[in-house]
């Protein structure tokens, strides 16, 4: 949900006042408070993570970073958790070490817009080490792109010190934070933010965040709690929508060319895309992020059509995650209008985007149709458009991509310009 933002030169003036950092990061996108509301920058933001105790203490590698955020974005999760590393034994310090960690997973985060939560004590009792430690916190580990939890003995009055020395940053606590910390889950919405440490019945409750253990069984409890309606059902298009010949060989339509059965609309305007007289998807409103299909795929060859106006903006996800920005924790064929552009970057047309430039640039003129072929099978990728290699990679060899999901949505993004797709079709492969 959008905001006027006044936010922002008042996060600048007391995070410069705090001395917290010599350089502050973006601050746009710096969590804050307003009226008992979560926000990210200008949007509402609502916690729905996992605690991972020790990540913090495994670095900033990012095929770490990747994979523990990817399995926590696959279900529809958006936020990690972790104990903050890198204290000394009296508490005191933060090696510098622990610092750049802070910020490395807090920027990713922030990337695959996503967050992260630093617990301040993890469960160390010791009320001197408590005291140290959230002063050191506060001064030393300090990232307005990250919320921080302070729980255990004495958390109302540490929270309110931590609070008193950072008062930039957001702060989840039983008592004196931003964020309460509550034992049972509401009735109906609460008036300001709480933070259960369980599924809530409702996870779509206004304030209400829940940060789960990192268990198995709270991944899979997650993933039924956030599925959509259209997952649950059994979509059978019509196949004669498919030419004979690749009826042959196993494909199938993904749409027939009249509804949008098989599809859910992620964001909050669901009339986004539409069913045009022609019979071809169209993009109609800015609103809604992506079309989404309604089943996850794994290894498959992808066909379609599709066609953009000059300027545009779209793509295709794959593999992608029910949470978190689909395009980093799977990935994102990109789509432009750029048949002007004098150089290959990681954002062109047929660029695995902002991971590796296309191969090649075989996009016909803005206005009329291309083909475009992606075969995902385990670790290999392979793109063809117009009958012209654009991706040829292994994700294994590539330090971004080989911790990405091999299994996913399959989705046709909203980035406010015209799009349209047509001639969509799937031949699952073995896993």
């Amino acid at each position: 949900m959008k905001r006027s933002c006044r936010f922002t030169s008042m996060l600048l003036a007391l995070f410069l006042a705090s001395g917290a950092w010599a350089a502050v990061p973006t601050v746009k996108e710096a969590f804050h408070m307003e009226k008992g509301v979560l926000y990210r920058g200008d949007n509402e933001f609502t916690i729905q993570g996992f605690y991972l105790p020790e990540a913090g203490k495994q670095g900033a590698e990012l095929p770490k970073m990747v994979a523990s955020m990817a399995r926590i974005a696959e279900p529809g999760g958006n936020t990690i958790a972790f104990d903050l590393p890198g204290l000394s034994s009296d508490g005191k310090r933060v090696d510098s070490a622990a610092v750049k960690t802070i910020q490395a997973y807090a920027e990713r985060a922030k990337e695959q817009h996503m967050a992260l939560v630093v617990r301040v004590l993890g469960g160390n009792t010791d009320p001197k080490f408590r005291k140290n430690a959230v002063a050191a916190a506060a001064k030393q580990a300090a990232d307005p792109l990250a919320l921080y939890w302070i729980d255990g003995p004495d958390a109302a009055a540490l929270a309110k010190r931590f609070k008193k020395m950072a008062p930039q940053l957001t702060v989840i606590a039983p008592e004196n934070g931003d964020i309460q910390i509550a034992a049972a889950a509401p009735a109906k919405a609460p008036a300001t933010a709480i933070l259960r440490r369980a599924l809530p019945p409702d996870c779509e409750m206004k304030n209400v965040h829940f940060l789960l253990d990192n268990k198995d069984e709270n991944y899979a409890a997650l993933d039924i709690a956030l599925t959509r309606p259209e997952e649950k059902k059994t979509w059978t298009l019509d196949p004669s929508v498919v030419s004979k010949e690749e009826q042959s060989e196993n494909f199938v339509p993904m749409f027939d060319g009249k509804t949008l059965d098989g599809w859910w609309v992620k964001g909050e305007v669901k009339d986004s895309f539409h069913v045009s007289e022609d019979g071809f998807i169209e993009w109609r409103k800015t609103g809604g992020d992506a079309l989404m299909s309604a089943k996850r795929y794994a290894n498959f060859i992808f066909r379609c059509e599709w066609k953009l106006l000059p300027g545009g903006n779209s793509g295709v996800w794959f593999r992608a995650p029910r949470g978190g920005r689909q395009s980093y924790v799977g990935f994102e064929l990109q789509m432009q209008g750029d048949n002007d552009a004098k150089e290959f970057d990681k954002s062109n047309t047929g660029a695995i985007y902002q991971v590796i430039p296309p191969l090649a640039r075989p996009a016909r003129a803005e206005g009329l149709w291309n083909t475009l072929e992606v075969i995902c099978d385990a670790s290999h990728i392979k793109a063809t458009m117009n009958g012209k290699l654009i991706q040829d990679v292994n994700m294994d060899e590539n330090g971004d991509l080989k911790c990405r999901l091999r299994k996913g949505f399959i989705c046709l993004t909203n980035h406010s310009t015209y799009v349209a797709f047509r001639n969509i079709r799937i031949k699952e492969l073995p896993q």
